[in-house]
């Protein structure tokens, strides 16, 4: 077997990271650069400076952040700039909603939300139509990047085609076997099918670096392979490669992910392909983003300073908190976190204070991420006797942030294997496989993934939350009820 070198690029909504990678998994060398703003030309700058010393081919293939849309035309100049995942087009969104579409298959709820590519794409049409003419494709992220890289920026582009993950927002039907565009949604909006690329299994070939783009950071000559969502390439960095995997990945949000070979609908669930074979039923919210927020605003300190605070405060004494719902699983822009249990004690310091809100937001967390064991459990009739985790959390070897996953591990009271930070690995899994580079995802998984370490649950605290553990949900949803003016949400038995 040849030593092919991987190359995986993650376009992130914060950072651009590159990797290379060696047959047997090594990392041999790897960058990583900010994004300043949010336009093509920060991301192909950002690309050139976190690109290292490439080889002279090998295989590479790009995972971006679903839900953001570019425009371009013929070719592959952005006619607009990107509209990212949470700009939001709330208008169109109504109008996407009340359209008499007869498909009611997976993942329509998300092609019409506000923050979904088709809602923003009639806003761009509708604001400004003599540009919206010079359109010519509507692509994510990722599949922009590897056909930046494949053509120059005076040739045309041809044969487009992108990943079935990244297409589900853009209106994909996921169920058939081979993913294809709702024809009916698309005739419904009045767009032209041909601004919407063929749709591929990831890890399909599309051709040779060899632009502008790719010359000027070492690209050339690299064989590209179509990509995946982010939420994707966690999931395979994260292991879940066979029906019953199970796996929550923490930054800024929480994204849940599991492993099925059918479809069972929940309201707050969504279900992407999965990359290789079968579905992925999972769910995305607002955590580490949240606590980030407490501890910048309101707290005056750093996010270790504040689970410092959080893990001198005794389990039990937190405040009782309840995340906000703008995405799973209420979907309500309006919802905002709600504390409670505060009572005036003079007795306790300003720091006491802070521990307590600070424990109270780690332990809601891990509570949220908690109902979503118990929810796949329930719909598909398993048993998740252990969580696979992956932390995109800055420091986070660090002992506050390990002690946060310590908590998860005994608020779910499940053994949590915590894995390395490898969705640059992750992403490259299709395209290996289809390469022949391993014979199978096992194999694939063993050579490129890896773990930090077994957390075992503390019985102690474990017990002490079982009650709420129980409840949180339910108690959740009468929060959120609690907070609607219109009143609670009428909901099924």
């Amino acid at each position: 077997m040849s030593d092919p070198r991987l190359v995986g690029v993650q376009l992130g909504p914060a950072e651009v990271r590159v990797a290379v990678y060696a047959r047997d998994g090594r990392l041999l060398d790897a960058g990583e650069t900010a994004i300043g703003d949010q336009t093509a030309v920060a991301w192909e700058r950002a690309l050139r400076e976190a690109t290292p010393e490439l080889p002279d081919s090998g295989i590479c293939s790009v995972a971006s952040t679903s839900g953001t849309l570019v425009v371009v035309d013929g070719t592959g100049e952005p006619v607009f700039p990107p509209q990212m995942y949470y700009d939001s087009a709330p208008e169109q969104a109504r109008r996407l909603q009340a359209l008499d579409v007869t498909d009611d298959s997976a993942g329509l709820d998300v092609a019409l939300s506000a923050t979904s590519p088709l809602a923003k794409l009639l806003g761009l049409r509708e604001q400004h139509p003599s540009r919206f003419a010079d359109a010519e494709w509507v692509l994510s992220p990722t599949t922009w990047l590897l056909y930046r890289l494949r053509y120059g920026r005076s040739t045309r582009w041809r044969n487009v085609e992108t990943d079935w993950t990244n297409a589900l927002k853009f209106g994909a039907d996921i169920t058939p076997s081979l993913p294809e565009w709702r024809t009916d949604l698309i005739e419904a909006l009045d767009l032209s099918l041909d601004l919407f690329p063929t749709i591929r299994p990831p890890g399909t070939y599309i051709g040779v670096a060899d632009g502008e783009l790719a010359d000027r950071t070492g690209f050339s000559g690299i064989k590209l392979y179509q990509g995946v969502t982010d939420g994707s390439a966690s999931a395979l960095a994260t292991d879940c490669i066979e029906p019953g995997d199970f796996s929550i990945t923490v930054g800024a949000t929480s994204l849940v992910k599991y492993v099925s070979e059918s479809i069972t609908a929940d309201d707050a669930l969504y279900y992407h392909r999965h990359p290789l074979d079968g579905y992925l039923p999972g769910a995305s919210f607002d955590s580490g983003a949240v606590f980030e927020w407490f501890c910048d605003r309101l707290f005056d300190c750093s996010p270790r300073r504040g689970l410092e605070l959080a893990r001198e405060t005794p389990a039990g004494d937190e405040y009782e908190v309840f995340l906000q719902g703008r995405r799973s699983p209420f979907f309500d822009p309006e919802l905002g976190t709600s504390v409670l249990g505060i009572a005036h004690d003079s007795d306790l310091t300003a720091e006491a204070v802070t521990g307590r809100f600070a424990r109270g937001i780690t332990t809601g967390i891990a509570l949220a991420e908690h109902t979503y064991i118990r929810k796949i459990e329930d719909l598909f009739d398993t048993s998740i006797d252990t969580v696979r985790m992956m932390s995109e959390v800055t420091g986070r070897t660090d002992p506050p942030f390990e002690w946060w996953d310590d908590l998860r591990s005994s608020v779910w009271r499940r053994p949590v294997v915590e894995m390395q930070s490898r969705t640059t690995a992750g992403l490259l899994i299709p395209p290996a496989l289809i390469t022949s580079v391993y014979d199978d995802a096992s194999e694939a998984s063993d050579h490129l993934l890896g773990t930090e370490r077994r957390i075992e649950p503390d019985p102690e605290v474990a017990n002490l939350y079982g009650e709420r553990r129980q409840s949180y949900f339910e108690r959740w949803e009468t929060v959120t009820d609690l907070s609607r003016d219109d009143g609670p949400v009428p909901r099924g038995p």
